[in-house]
């Protein structure tokens, strides 16, 4: 009988909001015929409301989840097939579209999501395909516009709490350089800049007039109104930048180190704290020792920063 492993992965919910998804990935099948198992469950308040279980063949990865902890809706994202499936508050699943309809699955695509309380976005590419396209959709599945972005592959998606921008990362692979963008497109459609990165993190300010991006190495700081770059800085140490937090006008960036595991995976670890001026200039610094964690988040609470790893949550820079 073959052995199976299950790995777990827990969205925690924001302080403020009511939903969070646990989903559960069952794995082990390597042969025609045999099943991964996915379950995902939407919970409210601590209470399931409804749990979805599909079984998809040995061949196809498990699906990405994305969740809008205000209102509860969630999308399942499939790279590989190239669909999505969007869920509303109540787990029905509410509508369906198949972006790459007339084409074989392919591993080389990408499909990510940015999902608002009114609208959602997804950046889509593939390798037969000469640009990412960012499509954007009312929420109960109405199409408002498609924008193509500068490069082949798409990257990372973020969309502002107000939902008038939306951040989409693309790059193109050349002989003899990486190139990279983070296209800043309005609610209509219309690109208003590019800024020299690819990010991994977003984090939009309280007021709305700025936006942070992180890749692997590097910070931005971004003007909202102008679309342009104001500061940018680099990593500290021989890790990489996990994520980033606003407090008021200061910037709270994490660095992690990644080490490899008995298992042949990775965790991150002893994350260092850099607490950044609006212009980017280090303030000071905390750092945790001998702590190994899978995923971690960093919560604005009050004006508070805490960081949530592991069940364990520290506030951070406590005077």
């Amino acid at each position: 009988m073959k052995k199976l492993f299950a790995a777990i992965f827990i969205i925690v919910s924001l302080s403020h909001s009511q939903y969070s998804l646990n989903t559960e990935r069952i794995g082990g099948a390597r042969h025609f015929g045999e099943e991964n198992i996915f379950r995902v469950s939407l919970i409210y308040n601590g209470k399931t409301i409804k749990t979805i279980e599909q079984k998809l063949p040995y061949d196809v990865p498990f699906p990405a989840s994305y969740i809008n902890e205000t209102i509860g809706a969630f999308v399942l994202s499939y790279p590989f097939d190239g669909f999505v499936e969007v869920y509303d508050g109540k787990g029905e699943k509410i509508w369906k579209q198949d972006f790459f309809k007339e084409m074989s699955p392919n591993y080389e695509r990408t499909i990510s999501v940015a999902l608002g309380s009114s609208t959602l976005a997804f950046l889509t590419s593939d390798v037969e395909l000469q640009r990412a396209v960012v499509h954007r959709y009312t929420i109960d599945g109405v199409q408002q516009w498609e924008t193509l972005l500068p490069h082949t592959t798409g990257y990372e998606i973020a969309l502002s709490p107000n939902e008038q921008t939306i951040i989409a990362g693309s790059y193109l692979v050349s002989v003899d350089k990486v190139h990279q963008s983070a296209t800043l497109i309005n609610a209509k459609g219309t690109i208003n800049g590019n800024i020299d990165i690819l990010f991994r993190k977003a984090a939009f300010s309280d007021d709305g007039k700025f936006t942070a991006l992180s890749s692997d190495r590097e910070v931005v700081v971004i003007s909202n109104e102008t679309s342009k770059e104001l500061y940018r800085t680099t990593k500290q140490t021989k890790g990489i930048i996990t994520d980033l937090i606003w407090k008021e006008k200061n910037l709270i960036v994490q660095e992690s180190e990644i080490r490899s595991t008995l298992e042949h995976s990775f965790v991150y670890a002893d994350p260092l704290f850099i607490n950044y001026s609006f212009e980017l200039k280090k303030i000071s610094e905390q750092q945790f020792v001998d702590e190994n964690f899978k995923t971690a988040q960093l919560k604005n609470k009050n004006g508070k920063i805490d960081f949530i790893q592991n069940g364990k949550t520290t506030t951070l820079f406590q005077q």
